[in-house]
């Protein structure tokens, strides 16, 4: 048990430091670039290319989880689909009036968006129901 938050701990503590360091590059190079351009285009392509590690942390996270409870394998590989969905899904979302030009499509990426959230709050309480040592964010925090 000692392990697994402890190895949670460290996930959690390094996807932090991730987020941090897109949020940095986007405000210090990013913006300055969109601002001389005068063009969204390399926001867009930024925000596409900085879902890609998230992603990768995402699948990290779920290899970890596995060898620590493997019982449980089917549900961190759906956990792991639905948040690459959700990515996808918030790309579509911020971007999609950028990327399409109907509006039928934008609106496709916002269901889509919904969708993505009902499905990992569904896995999520599943994992919960099945999982009494998955840590909690209290747990992690401290």
């Amino acid at each position: 048990m000692r392990e697994r938050i402890e190895q949670e701990r460290a996930w959690f503590r390094s996807f932090h430091q991730l987020i941090f360091g897109i949020v940095g590059v986007f405000l210090i190079v990013v913006l300055p670039v969109i601002a001389w351009t005068d063009h969204l285009f390399w926001g867009i392509l930024y925000i596409g290319l900085a879902l890609v590690p998230v992603n990768v942390m995402y699948i990290r996270r779920s290899r970890m989880r596995r060898t620590l409870n493997p019982k449980l394998s089917h549900l961190y590989r759906r956990q792991v689909g639905s948040d690459c969905f959700n990515t996808i899904a918030f790309f579509i979302a911020l971007n999609g009036g950028e990327l399409f030009e109907s509006n039928v499509l934008y609106l496709g990426g916002l269901l889509m968006l919904i969708v993505a959230g009902l499905l990992t709050i569904r896995i999520e309480k599943r994992m919960k129901e099945e999982d009494v040592w998955l840590p909690t964010y209290e747990q992690l925090k401290g």
